[in-house]
């Protein structure tokens, strides 16, 4: 009968808590890995925003009449500050800067460009 045991196929206690272990290591990693990812879509999301935002102004500034200007505007959460200025009278230097806040995140595009007048 001793010998009937010994010859059991199984696993051990201690195997079994050292696998229970390493998935548990696994899992917790996987589900840090997890929230790095949704941190970085969402700062990626925004910075996208404010450069959509930032390309608009550009854009609405470049088809507007050859005088310097500057201007500063707020909303939800947006805050752009904007210049156009005069370095030759023939060019237009504009300058469109969009900041985004939400909560601790705070990504800043910085677009600036020059146009024929």
């Amino acid at each position: 009968m001793l010998a009937d045991m010994r010859t059991r196929q199984g696993f051990t206690l201690v195997e079994v808590l050292v696998a229970v272990v390493l998935i548990d290591i696994g899992l917790l990693a996987l589900v840090a890995a997890s929230a790095v990812l949704v941190r970085q879509v969402n700062a990626f999301r925004l910075s996208n925003v404010a450069l959509r935002a930032a390309t608009n102004r550009l854009q609405q500034l470049g088809t507007s009449t050859c005088a310097p200007a500057s201007g500063v505007s707020f909303g939800d959460g947006i805050r752009e500050v904007w210049s156009v200025t005069l370095p030759s009278p023939r060019s237009l230097d504009i300058q469109d800067s969009v900041t985004i806040t939400v909560g601790a995140s705070r990504p800043v595009v910085v677009l600036h460009t020059r146009l024929p007048c």
